[in-house]
């Protein structure tokens, strides 16, 4: 049955907090500790709604140090394709509680569940902290999730979502662009990291769906000739900026892995989607989340500062001018005094218009 609002790519393996009750273990305990300290707020255990409550305190100029929210700088090596784009190696220090196979559990609603893009990051950081530190621990960490997902692709080289999302309009299990492309990441470094091929024939498999309309089920939004990899391919048009980027650089490391020429097109034409359809992303003091259709969305205080660092890593891929320019135009907004604040009014109607 699906569980409402949670994230892209939530899996179906959910584990009761009473192993009594039938679950095969014990979820997180979602009992929230807060201490406002010198200007910072933290947490020790997590929730949504506590989640929302940090996002919500830092317009007010308190800093979180919650692990959901860890600081990603870009991070692109031309040399090293091990390397991410952006740092994900905070996310490999999860300190909450893991199912039998040694992935995080995500505590929703006092329960511990699977959720596809919580274990990725945390395979993304575990990876790129093996990277810098050789810990062989990190290293099984990685490689464990990396073996999950290729035993959990379906047969349309997806993974479906077993959550819902009706703040964007999907009331069912979905596919999402970002889990794709963030999958193919994962399962690349992981053939460079043991050389087993099943890895890559997995992300090629994962391929598929961006070859496939919204309409038609896939991830793919065809709009006067430019196309974009939806994060929520929902019925009316959610164009997620973060999302967009972490679906073209799964398609970047085919490319890197074996110039593979299908992953090439679909990158070629993400690529320009994203240089031409940047503009609209700018408030002009903050960024959106997403563009589209209805109201404006600006984007939370954590996802501003994924943009940017996002956009900086894109420049270093490319050398195109744009991403620079509003990497650099929006690290000014975040530092204005009141930017933040100033989108509140406007983040807290786009929600209430969805019965947030």
């Amino acid at each position: 049955m699906p569980v409402k609002g949670l994230a892209a790519g939530q899996r179906a393996l959910i584990y009761d907090r009473n192993p009594e009750n039938g679950g095969t273990a014990t979820a997180a305990n979602i009992e929230i500790t807060y201490w406002v300290r010198f200007g910072y707020i933290s947490r020790r255990k997590m929730s949504v709604f506590n989640l929302k409550f940090l996002n919500f305190m830092q317009y007010f100029g308190f800093q979180s140090t919650s692990y959901y929210h860890s600081d990603a700088p870009a991070n692109y090596d031309a040399d090293d394709p091990l390397a991410y784009y952006i740092d994900h190696s905070p996310r490999s220090f999860f300190e909450g509680q893991f199912d039998p196979e040694g992935l995080p559990l995500y505590s929703h609603q006092g329960r511990g569940v699977i959720l596809t893009v919580h274990n990725i990051l945390y395979a993304l950081g575990s990876c790129e902290q093996f990277r810098q530190t050789k810990n062989e621990l990190n290293r099984q960490n990685f490689l464990k999730v990396a073996g999950w997902l290729v035993k959990t692709q379906d047969e349309n080289g997806g993974w479906k979502s077993e959550g819902v999302m009706p703040k964007f309009g999907l009331h069912r299990p979905f596919y999402s662009s970002m889990i794709q492309g963030m999958a193919i990441s994962t399962l690349v470094r992981a053939a460079q990291l043991t050389g087993q091929n099943n890895f890559i024939e997995c992300a090629l498999k994962a391929l598929r769906l961006f070859q496939i309309e919204v309409t038609s089920g896939g991830v793919s939004r065809t709009i006067d000739g430019q196309v974009f990899y939806e994060e929520y391919p929902s019925e009316k048009k959610h164009h997620v900026l973060n999302g967009f980027i972490y679906s073209i650089w799964g398609l970047l490391d085919l490319i890197r892995y074996n110039d593979n020429a299908l992953a090439r097109q679909l990158w070629e034409e993400g690529l320009n989607t994203l240089s031409q359809w940047l503009p609209q992303y700018d408030m002009g003091y903050w960024s959106l989340y997403h563009i589209g259709e209805g109201l404006k969305n600006p984007a939370t205080i954590p996802y501003h500062k994924l943009h940017i660092e996002q956009l900086r890593a894109m420049y270093e891929i490319t050398g195109q001018k744009i991403f620079q320019i509003y990497a650099e135009k929006w690290a000014v907004y975040l530092n204005g005094p009141f930017n933040a604040l100033k989108t509140l009014p406007q983040k807290m109607l786009w929600n209430l218009a969805r019965g947030l």
